[in-house]
């Protein structure tokens, strides 16, 4: 039970900063894909591309240094590769799918708030299905032995001796 707790501790810890550096980007990119949509500026191709951009950018910061909390520079190069190659596909989906539903739908809802609405919606599809794949993925890319030592040493979960000494032993 014990090694359950220690192994599932720094995951769970990760997934759960995850999902709120995730939440935090993906709303940065709603109110940006609302904004330049609703205000008219582009079409749903041009705002979704722009929103996908405006949000992998603190959500890789806050991947890297909060969620993995690595700062090491030797490992950056591999990061940025795998996190935009994982993120660009997942953002080519979301693109796709805003296109492809205002292709489709933004004949039949003439009001351009409802088809911002409509878009973001489209949007949010799109990015819930390939979340826990992105997740692995970037574990695997930004986990290391010092990632796992950081979690540990702070894990509330373990408690270690300071000087721990074998059982004592009499003798008589």
């Amino acid at each position: 039970m014990a090694t359950t707790t220690l192994v599932s501790g720094p995951f769970r810890i990760r997934l759960a900063r995850f999902t709120v550096a995730s939440a935090i980007a993906t709303g940065i990119s709603q109110l940006v894909l609302l904004t330049v949509f609703w205000v008219g500026w582009t079409d749903a191709t041009a705002a979704s591309t722009l929103a996908f951009l405006v949000g992998s950018v603190p959500h890789f910061l806050m991947v890297r240094y909060w969620a993995w909390r690595d700062t090491d520079p030797g490992r950056l190069r591999h990061q940025l590769t795998t996190y935009f190659t994982v993120t660009l596909i997942g953002g080519i989906a979301s693109i796709a799918l805003t296109t492809v539903t205002d292709w489709l739908l933004g004949p039949l809802v003439v009001d351009q708030g409802w088809r911002a609405l409509m878009l973001t919606l489209s949007y949010l599809a799109a990015s819930g299905p390939v979340f826990l794949i992105k997740f692995a993925l970037f574990d695997r890319a930004f986990a290391s032995r010092r990632t796992q030592r950081a979690y540990d040493a702070t894990s509330s979960t373990r408690v270690r001796a300071a000087n721990p000494v074998a059982p004592a032993v009499t003798s008589s």
